[in-house]
């Protein structure tokens, strides 16, 4: 029986008012730059040059757009079917949903990332709220964490519901 667990991204507020306010500036730039184009008349440099400016403002639109949405109203999609889990992102640009075989993988973890120690150095993630767990999905070949930064309790719930479904 195919399991659907569904996990909000935790809301950072700074961020959504400082990419919401640069939506609203470049939306305003965007229509004042194709006003001015328009005023311009038909010279095929003026419209060029109207056009580069207005690409790199829209490409500036995307990126905030990009992270507004995905901070404000993400969640990761995590199904567990009888023979593979499949992760999607809702409200996240540009995103595939992510499918990974049974028979690929070895085990199933939950990570505390709390403390991450690198060929460098080490690193520590401190947090308030305790989401400093990953779900990891362990295969011959490699870890991949496919749930990042939730809490101890969420990341073991989704552990147990992978393991029960797959007995």
């Amino acid at each position: 029986m195919p399991i659907t667990i569904e996990i909000k991204n935790r809301t950072n507020w700074l961020l959504t008012a400082v990419m919401s306010l640069g939506l609203t500036i470049s939306s305003f730039i965007i229509v004042i730059i194709i006003l001015i184009g328009l005023l311009q008349g038909i010279d095929i440099p003026a419209i060029l040059s109207v056009l580069s400016m207005a690409g790199v403002v829209i490409g500036f639109f995307i990126l905030f757009l990009y992270i507004w949405l995905w901070n404000t109203l993400g969640r990761t999609v995590f199904h567990i079917g009888a023979d593979a889990i499949t992760i999607s992102y809702k409200n996240k640009l540009f995103a595939k949903p992510k499918t990974f075989l049974k028979k690929e993988i070895k085990d199933i973890q939950a990570v505390d990332y709390s403390i991450e120690s690198y060929k460098y150095g080490t690193r520590y993630h401190f947090s308030w709220t305790g989401a400093t767990y990953s779900v990891v999905l362990i295969t011959r070949d490699y870890e991949k964490r496919i749930i990042s930064w939730i809490t101890e309790d969420k990341a073991h719930e989704i552990v147990d519901e992978v393991k029960k479904t797959w007995r």
